[in-house]
């Protein structure tokens, strides 16, 4: 808060995480990067033959988990993106270019960021898993995978690894959209059933 009297200033920062231990860091940290390899796995497995190319699914589930770990867990969160997006990238790569996998990455834990705090400039304080509507949870997502299929591929496309960027970009989005709104979806309708509806708010 900056200021006095009437002429404060709140500042809402969505990315903040208050009361942080070490403990609760580490956790946080060790969940949200062990949730990005389980999916990850998962949807190999589910998908496999969805896929677009090398870099693009048609179904992506891990990235729900961008948008609810930033959501939930803040800057913490985003690391943990970052984090299990390297792993998973070693594991498919091996350490042969690790330019490239800090670089995708990093994408992968800032675009979800970019996305949570460009809507928290119009949502403010309502801006969380509980409290937000069906509405702003589609507007949310799709804010998400516009940023992430945007920049992911305009990394592509300076690597020269990819010549239909406008496909590409598409079916990223999509994949990314459909994969973070299947588990969006069945988040809210868990926390729906299990958090008080004053807590909650509409839907």
């Amino acid at each position: 808060m900056f200021g006095r009297g009437s002429a404060a200033i709140i500042v809402f920062n969505p990315l903040a995480v208050p009361n942080l231990t070490v403990r609760t860091f580490l956790f946080q940290l060790g969940v949200v990067t062990g949730l990005w390899i389980g999916l990850f796995a998962l949807n190999g497995w589910l998908f496999d033959r969805l896929a677009f190319s090398e870099q693009v699914s048609w179904i992506f589930l891990p990235a729900a988990l961008r948008m609810i770990a930033v959501l939930l867990a803040g800057w913490v969160g985003a690391l943990g993106i970052f984090l299990g997006s390297v792993a998973t990238s070693i594991y498919l790569l091996g350490l042969n270019d690790p330019d490239y996998i800090l670089i995708v990455g990093g994408i992968s834990a800032l675009a979800p960021t970019a996305a949570l705090l460009l809507c928290a400039r119009f949502w403010g304080t309502q801006l969380n898993l509980a409290g937000l509507s069906a509405t702003h949870l589609l507007l949310l997502s799709t804010v998400s995978a516009g940023f992430t299929a945007v920049m992911h591929n305009a990394y592509f496309v300076f690597l020269g690894t990819v010549d239909a960027v406008a496909s590409s970009t598409g079916a990223m989005f999509v994949g990314d959209l459909i994969g973070t709104l299947i588990v969006l979806y069945g988040a809210k309708w868990l926390l729906y059933w299990l958090v008080p509806k004053s807590v909650t708010g509409a839907v």
